[in-house]
C-alpha cells in the first residue's frame, strides 16, 4: 500500500506515515539467511519497475522511466530471499 492509502486508515497525515514506516522499516525486516539446505532450489527473476526517479532510472521507448530489479525466491516456500539493488535500464534483462 502507499503512503497515501496507509494514513487514513489510522487517521494520520501521509508525512507522519512516512517518518513511522522509515523508523520501523528496517525492524520489521527478515534477517537474511547465511545457509541454505543441499539441494534447496531457488527461482531467480527480473522486473522492470517505472519510477519517478531520474538518477536511477532509464527512459524507455515509451518515455517512461523504469529501473530493474533481480528478486530470488525459496522455490518451496515462495519466500523472498534476496532483492538486487535498482539499476537502470529500460527493459528486463541479464544485466541487473
Amino acid at each position: 500500500m502507499t503512503l497515501r492509502q496507509l494514513a487514513p486508515l489510522f487517521g494520520i497525515s501521509k508525512s507522519v506515515a512516512g517518518r513511522i514506516l522509515h523508523r520501523l522499516g528496517p525492524l520489521l525486516a527478515l534477517q537474511p539467511r547465511q545457509r541454505f539446505h543441499k539441494g534447496t532450489v531457488h527461482i531467480v527473476d527480473g522486473a522492470l519497475v517505472p519510477t519517478r526517479d531520474h538518477m536511477v532510472a532509464e527512459q524507455s521507448k515509451n518515455y517512461r522511466y523504469s529501473t530493474n530489479h533481480q528478486v530470488v525466491i525459496d522455490a518451496d516456500t515462495r519466500l523472498v530471499v534476496a532483492v538486487g539493488r535498482p539499476l537502470p535500464g529500460n527493459r528486463n534483462d541479464c544485466r541487473a
